[in-house]
């Protein structure tokens, strides 16, 4: 696992899934898992007290990412996936009128923008992702 600091993303699409996040109780047996099931490259990132690797295709240019894997700290289970919206806070207004819960309140991801985790009426859950762009 190789150090970085930076990422870059392409323009978001609004509504389409723009990134997905594994809990894992065990980073270094679960990126050894996916490095041979899937050729992904993973990048530990400075994330505070949070241990966080950013996930990217064997064939990605330089901090092109798919997603992210972190260390399990509450016994999540599952992947989340992030979709775009133009402005979260609209967004989290009509999910939660149309009967989803916000499971984890719109939070700040410094430099990149801000996400927030719901559960649709039928507690599947998913998360919102505003860019900072």
């Amino acid at each position: 696992m190789v150090e970085s600091t930076a990422t870059t993303r392409p323009q978001l699409r609004e509504h389409t899934l723009v990134h997905f996040e594994i809990p894992s109780s065990d980073p270094a047996k679960l990126t050894r898992f996916y490095e041979q099931l899937l050729s992904w490259k993973f990048n530990k990132m400075p994330a505070g007290a949070m241990d966080y690797w950013m996930i990217s295709h064997k064939d990605a240019a330089k901090n092109e990412t798919l997603g992210g894997l972190y260390k399990r700290t509450m016994g999540e289970t599952g992947f989340i996936n992030y979709f775009s919206v133009a402005n979260i806070d609209k967004s989290l207004a009509k999910a939660t009128s149309l009967g989803a819960k916000v499971v984890h309140a719109k939070e700040e991801i410094p430099q990149m923008g801000f996400f927030a985790i719901i559960q649709d009426p039928d507690n599947n859950t998913f998360a919102l992702f505003q860019s900072a762009r």
